[in-house]
């Protein structure tokens, strides 16, 4: 971001409004673009709210004794020609204010309204979240503006907070002020990227076309892009899009979504540390490259956009790709609770060794991150460390654009959601003084409790020493004692602003957030205890109350698509099945351990040798955890294959003659048991990994009234995002209600 900004003095100002009575009027074009349109429909109202003047809108002049506010009229060659020497984005400005007039212009309608909204936050105007509730303006009886030249040019050409008005927002309203809320944090610009290679192929009527590769849960069986067919249909594909619009700059492609890749001539041999399995980089590089040699011919500019992401993030090793492939950096997989320069995350600085690679080939990128945790429903979670230390970063990379997928909810994302807007305006801008804008402004009397409140959290997830994502590791982070912490904060701020109604239901807005996270922690807990009507309990109070308080809100506060739909992949069936295993005359026989004994597998060997017998030597076994702790956590984060788990349990006598099952309430990805040497049928099968319990028979294998040796090998080979690995859920062998076996009623 450029900026240019020259004033005569601090009393040099030109007067807008004195003591309500308006001394200026709005003059619009003869023809007024819509955006021109909405600038000065947006300076009107505001001025209105703030000093209650109406303004006067005209076209083409302002009648005597008015100075004019001229909005979007034809910029003086001059004024072109000093906003292009800083280059020609068209969202750029120029805010010029003199005695005689104002004059809000930019290289584009866009720039325009931009430039409204420069000056209008110069009048202390902010706009912390979407909605009423995030809207500060002073009221000011006299309003003026200082003089000045303002030059404005964003920081990155495209600047993109996605689903902010997403369709699946609970109302219109809540849309509508999402879409507001973005044109007024300046977003928008330049966008590419995406899934898909636009051309037609079916698997089973074109399966040459398609890769040697069974489906996997993870994504969509991928094209064989080294099959001349398919090069043929994408250039004609291609063709066909560029015909339709000739000045497109780059054609979005890449493969589907997911794993599913299998192997490819075209590989390198790379590979990748994160998932274990060859980077796919080279082939897809390759392809594109010859895409580009055909398009070049006709659309010397032409280039493509594909997602740098997933196994085909790192940079090839083999081919050099055509300086106008532009990677669009997603780095899905890796740890998203800490900042790229916290030295205890090695995921997080990978990054840096991705970007590095790809600039010495020679192309220039574009990020697409992620503003939220992928793995959990919306637990309390802040990115402002994150924020402030890489998108300046990806600046100085060079990077052409900010396209970051995050999530509507403004409970506890509200900060960090502004200032990622605000940085991707300006990434040289200074946050501490941004911060302590927000804080004092929105928070008024309560800004000191909340911004306290705010870096205790962001201390939290800063210090801890986890990385596999998923809600699994936020009790971790989220301690008991950092709970109270910030429970006392919210209090505080909550006596702080008893007085004022607006300020109070802001603080409300985080201290719901705050139930959600505590009713969850809670009901996770209960799980791991085997409490189940206490968990039930809990996710009855969050379905039932704290999610309908949340998306009825504007905007709101937690996550619209993952807020409920996590709760219910995670957590409810596990919590659901567990109640229904121990109440209604159904009984837990037995609580299986927290900790087993441990073998990798990484031959696959076990079975022939004989793991899952009940005699065999187990001294080189070695104890890991199951529900408290991820085998991230223990060591296994990068391990991808076989595993097994074994323990023992004793099995009380007056379960003799009882039906018995072995259920897991949660394995990450596929499960196989043995009890005392015996396969166990399986009954119930929990894919997609980790959210769906593993249920198998065991009532022709336990020995009542002795030990039982349980061995339960698990099979984990692809990364997901997740990072979790084996038994992620408490395990225990349960009894259904015994039935009268006369007449079939439940038994006394």
């Amino acid at each position: 971001m450029i900026s240019f900004c020259a004033r005569v003095n601090a009393n040099d100002t030109t007067t807008l409004v004195r003591n309500g009575e308006p001394l200026v009027a709005l003059v619009l074009p003869m023809q007024a673009d819509p955006d021109e349109e909405l600038a000065a429909q947006e300076f009107q109202a505001h001025i209105r709210r703030m000093s209650g003047a109406q303004l006067a809108t005209f076209r083409g002049r302002a009648p005597e004794g008015l100075k004019p506010i001229r909005i979007g009229l034809s910029l003086s060659p001059e004024a072109e020609t000093r906003i292009q020497e800083s280059g020609d984005d068209p969202a750029a400005f120029q805010v010029s204010v003199e005695y005689d007039q104002i004059s809000l212009a930019g290289l584009s309608p866009q720039g325009t309204l931009h430039a409204v909204y420069e000056l209008l936050e110069q009048l202390g105007v902010r706009w912390f979240n979407p909605g009423e509730i995030g809207t500060v303006i002073p009221s000011l009886r006299t309003v003026a503006v200082g003089h000045q030249q303002t030059i404005q040019h964003p920081g990155f050409a495209g600047r993109y907070l996605t689903d902010l008005s997403d369709s699946k927002m609970p109302t219109d309203a809540q849309r509508e002020s999402g879409r507001m809320w973005f044109r007024r944090m300046r977003m928008g610009g330049f966008n590419a990227g995406g899934h898909g290679l636009g051309i037609k192929a079916d698997s089973e009527t074109d399966p040459k076309l398609f890769v040697d590769k069974a489906i996997e849960w993870t994504g969509k069986i991928k094209i064989k892009v080294s099959h001349p067919e398919v090069l043929r249909r994408a250039i004609e594909a291609s063709r066909a899009r560029l015909k339709k619009r000739p000045d497109l700059e780059y054609l979005s492609m890449g493969p589907a979504d997911g794993h599913g890749f299998g192997k490819d001539p075209w590989d390198a041999g790379d590979m990748d540390p994160l998932h274990g399995k060859v980077s796919v980089s080279d082939r897809y590089v390759k392809f594109f490259n010859l895409v580009l040699e055909e398009l070049q011919r006709t659309h010397s500019d032409v280039g493509i956009a594909f997602y740098c992401y997933s196994q085909h993030m790192r940079p090839p090793v083999r081919e050099q790709p055509n300086p106008k492939i532009l990677p669009v950096l997603a780095p899905i997989d890796v740890c998203s609770f800490h900042s790229i320069d916290n030295p205890i995350c090695p995921e997080r600085a990978y990054i840096k060794k991705i970007v590095d690679g790809w600039k010495a080939l020679g192309v220039r990128m574009m990020y697409r991150g992620y503003l939220f945790n992928l793995g959990d429903q919306g637990m309390p979670f802040s990115m402002i460390r994150q924020i402030r230390s890489e998108y300046p970063y990806y600046h100085e990379q060079g990077m052409l654009a900010c396209r970051v997928e995050c999530k509507p909810a403004w409970s506890y994302h509200g900060p960090s959601l502004y200032l990622a807007a605000k940085i991707m305006w300006n990434p040289g801008l200074d946050v501490d003084v941004l911060l302590e804008d927000y804080f004092s402004r929105f928070y008024g009397p309560a800004a000191e409790p909340m911004q306290k409140h705010f870096q205790l959290l962001e201390d939290a997830y800063a210090s801890g020493d986890y990385h596999t994502g998923n809600v699994f590791d936020i009790p971790k982070f989220l301690t008991p004692g950092v709970m109270g912490q910030l429970d006392a904060t919210l209090r505080k701020a909550e006596r702080a602003a008893h007085g004022d109604p607006v300020i109070k239901r802001r603080v409300n807005m985080v201290r719901i957030g705050y139930a959600f996270g505590a009713a969850n922690l809670r009901m996770m807990a209960a799980v791991n205890d085997f409490e189940f009507i206490e968990a039930k309990s809990q996710l009855d109070g969050i379905r039932n109350d704290i999610i309908p308080r949340a998306m009825n809100h504007d905007p709101p506060l937690l996550n619209v698509r993952y807020a409920a739909g996590f709760v219910n992949r995670f957590w409810a069936t596990t919590v659901e099945e567990g109640y229904e295993r121990g109440t209604g005359g159904n009984e837990i026989v037995a609580r299986l351990p927290d900790q087993w004994l441990f073998q990798l597998d990484p031959l696959n060997a076990g079975e022939d040798l004989g793991f899952y017998r009940p005699r065999m030597g187990v001294n080189n076994w070695t104890p890991i955890k199951t529900k408290s702790t991820s085998w991230s956590n223990q060591g296994l984060r990068y391990y991808r294959g076989e595993s097994w788990y074994r323990t023992n349990v004793e099995v009380h006598t007056r379960f003799a003659c009882r039906v018995i099952r072995l259920w897991i309430g949660g394995v990450d990805e596929r499960a196989q048991a043995w009890i005392n040497g015996q396969e166990l049928p399986l009954l119930a099968e929990g894919l997609p990994p980790i959210g769906k319990a593993w249920e198998f028979d065991a009532s022709d294998a336990v020995v009542v009234g002795g030990s039982n040796i349980i061995v339960v090998k698990v099979v984990n080979q692809a990364h997901n995002g997740l990072g979790c690995g084996g038994i992620t859920g408490p395990a225990m062998l349960w009894a259904p209600q015994q039935m009268d076996t006369l007449s079939g009623n439940p038994g006394s």
